[in-house]
C-alpha cells in the first residue's frame, strides 16, 4: 500500500490517466460505441482549459496560498482584445491579446507582491476592474474574430487540430522552463519556503511576478484561440473553462501548498476534465447539473490537496 502510495507521490499524471480511461469507458458505455475520435476530439476541445490549468498551476507553485481568480476575466478581455486588433492584422491581434495578458498577470502581481494583499483577494479585486473594462469596451470593440484566424484554429494537421499542436508546444515551453531553467528551480524554491528561498538568495518578488504575467500570457493565448472557435467574444466566454481549469491544475499533481508542479499532469488533467464533460453531456444531463458536478469533484480536489499539503508541512 506505502509502496503505490509512493509511486502515485512522484507521479502525478497516474490519477488523471486513470481517470481518463475511466471516462472513456464511461462515455462508451453510455453512447454504446466505441470510438477513439473521442480523445481527439477532447483534445481539441481542452484547449482552453488546458492553457489556463497550465498558468494556474504556475500560480499556486509560487506558494504562500497563491491562486488566479481572474482567469476568465483576463481570457474574456483578451478575446476582445484580439477581434479587434485582428481587423487590423493577424498576428499583431494574436500578440495583442497575449501582451494584455500578461500585463493583467503582472498588474495583479504587482498588488500581492508589494501590496502584500494575499493572492485571492488581490486576483477577485483585479477581476472584478478587468470585467469593469469588459462591460465599458464590449459595446465598442469588434466581438467577431478574424476569418483567417478561424480558419487557422480549426486547421487539422496529420488529424490532430492546430490548437492541439499549440498547445503540445505550449506544454513542452513550460516543461522545460520549469525543470530544466534556472527560474523554473528558484520558482519551485520559492514555493517550498519564500522565507528560506529569499535567504538563500533567490529574488522572490521577481520570481512571483515572472509567475504571474506567464500565467496571464496564458490567458491571453487561450482568450485569442477562444474567440475563434467559439464565433466571436463575448463577455461571459472565460465562464466556461475556468473551473475545469482549476480541477485540472490540482487533479494533474500541483501542490495547493506550493512548490510542486506538474506539466504533464495538469495537461493530461485537462483532458480528463473534457472528457467528463462530455460524459455528463453524453448522459443528457442539464447545464445546471453539469456544473453541480464539477463543482463538487472541484471541491473534493480541493479538500483532498489541502489536506495533504497540511500533512507536509
Amino acid at each position: 500500500m506505502n509502496k503505490i502510495k509512493e509511486i502515485t507521490q512522484k507521479n502525478a499524471c497516474i490519477w488523471p490517466i486513470i481517470g481518463c480511461i475511466v471516462l472513456f469507458g464511461m462515455i462508451t458505455a453510455v453512447t454504446g460505441n466505441f470510438n477513439l475520435s473521442v480523445i481527439i476530439s477532447a483534445a481539441k476541445l481542452c484547449t482552453f482549459a488546458l492553457l489556463l490549468g497550465l498558468g494556474q498551476m504556475i500560480v499556486v507553485t509560487s506558494g504562500d496560498g497563491a491562486i488566479d481568480l481572474s482567469q476568465k476575466y483576463i481570457l474574456t478581455l483578451a478575446a476582445y482584445v484580439s477581434c479587434t486588433v485582428m481587423t487590423k492584422n493577424i498576428l499583431l491581434g494574436l500578440a495583442a491579446s497575449i501582451l494584455i495578458g500578461a500585463v493583467c498577470g503582472g498588474l495583479s502581481a504587482c498588488v500581492n507582491v508589494f501590496l502584500k494583499v494575499p493572492a485571492m483577494i488581490t486576483t477577485l479585486a483585479t477581476g472584478y476592474l478587468f470585467y469593469t473594462v469588459i462591460l465599458v469596451v464590449s459595446s465598442k470593440w469588434s466581438s467577431i474574430p478574424a476569418k483567417g484566424f478561424v480558419n487557422f484554429v480549426n486547421k487539422n494537421v496529420f488529424g490532430i487540430n492546430m490548437m492541439t499542436i499549440i498547445c503540445i508546444a505550449v506544454a513542452v515551453l513550460l516543461w522545460f522552463l520549469l525543470y530544466r531553467t534556472k527560474y523554473g528551480k528558484n520558482l519551485h524554491a520559492v514555493g517550498q519556503k519564500r522565507e528560506a528561498a529569499r535567504l538563500a538568495g533567490i529574488n522572490v518578488r521577481k520570481t512571483v511576478i515572472i509567475a504571474f504575467v506567464i500565467n496571464g500570457a496564458l490567458c491571453g493565448l487561450a482568450g485569442a484561440m477562444a474567440g475563434a472557435y467559439c464565433g466571436g467574444a463575448n463577455q461571459d466566454l472565460g465562464t466556461t473553462y475556468f473551473l475545469p481549469s482549476v480541477a485540472a491544475a490540482f487533479v494533474g499533481g500541483t501542490n495547493a501548498a506550493g512548490g510542486k508542479s506538474s506539466v504533464v499532469g495538469v495537461s493530461i488533467g485537462a483532458l480528463m476534465m473534457t472528457l467528463m464533460s462530455t460524459f455528463l453531456n453524453a448522459a443528457k444531463l442539464d447545464v445546471g447539473v453539469q456544473r453541480l458536478i464539477q463543482g463538487v469533484f472541484l471541491v473534493f480536489l480541493l479538500v483532498v490537496a489541502v489536506s495533504d499539503a497540511a500533512k507536509k508541512k
